[in-house]
């Protein structure tokens, strides 16, 4: 015989099932809400009735898309360092690859040379700091840690073909990037001083550095400051997606900036 005990459990438990038969969607609803926090790290919303066992619920609707979160969880955000690290070589990138260094060296008589490679590469690298600093105006943290990320870039590229050029005298070369250096920290002066007044101003920066003081024809110098004005103003209308996010500078050509 049974127990009075038993035989309570036993009654509980037929009551149970045929309560479950008459109400089958409650008692999804119910095992839902229990296991519904363990069950957001799925892909698919479900609910667990035992160790080894899932019964898949309906997925919900996708916030926003797997390939944003994975990036936002590895802190690879349009805001981060890691971001903005990528940008600064992809701008860096953008002078090396996109600038016509034979228009230069062509048009404004200039000799085919490693000195003249940089005193190109160096004015377009400034008007990429200028433009850089323009971003994050409150604090001017993003600016800053780009524009140091572009220096740090351009620097790579010198001395990479600074060492194919002077691989036989390693000492030598250190001393002349040593003192390209020098000339870049006060060229950046002298072209910031420009850009912020005159066109006389800055025709003045450009002939004691670009030019190295050795230019007469005035044709050449007005050229360039119209040139220097030209992508100055394009960089300046670039939206922050287009510069940091996905940086996309169409640097102008030489060839149809005329005077």
């Amino acid at each position: 015989m049974m127990c009075t005990r038993a035989v309570a459990r036993l009654a509980s438990g037929i009551a149970r099932n045929q309560w479950t038969q008459q109400h089958p969607f409650r008692q999804t609803a119910l095992a839902t809400g229990v296991f519904e926090q363990s069950c957001r790290m799925c892909s698919s919303t479900g609910f667990v009735d035992s160790a080894n066992k899932a019964k898949p619920g309906p997925a919900p609707a996708p916030e926003e898309g797997i390939l944003k979160r994975v990036l936002t969880k590895v802190g690879f955000t349009p805001n981060t360092k890691a971001r903005l690290k990528v940008t600064s070589h992809l701008l860096y990138e953008s002078v090396a690859d996109k600038i016509s260094y034979v228009a230069f060296f062509r048009d404004f008589n200039l000799p085919n040379t490693f000195n003249s490679w940089f005193l190109v590469t160096e004015l377009h690298v400034w008007l990429l700091l200028m433009r850089s600093m323009a971003e994050g105006s409150e604090t001017g943290e993003d600016g800053r840690f780009l524009r140091n990320c572009i220096v740090e870039a351009m620097w790579g590229d010198v001395n990479t073909r600074a060492k194919k050029l002077g691989a036989h005298n390693p000492s030598r070369t250190r001393q002349q990037i040593e003192t390209l250096s020098e000339q870049f920290q006060a060229a950046l002066i002298a072209y910031d001083e420009g850009i912020m007044s005159d066109d006389r101003v800055l025709a003045c920066a450009l002939w004691r550095r670009f030019f190295e003081m050795n230019c007469e024809d005035y044709a050449q110098i007005e050229r360039l400051v119209k040139y220097v004005r030209q992508q100055a103003a394009m960089l300046d209308s670039l939206p922050r997606d287009q510069f940091i996010t996905k940086p996309k500078v169409a640097w102008l050509d030489l060839d149809k900036c005329k005077v």
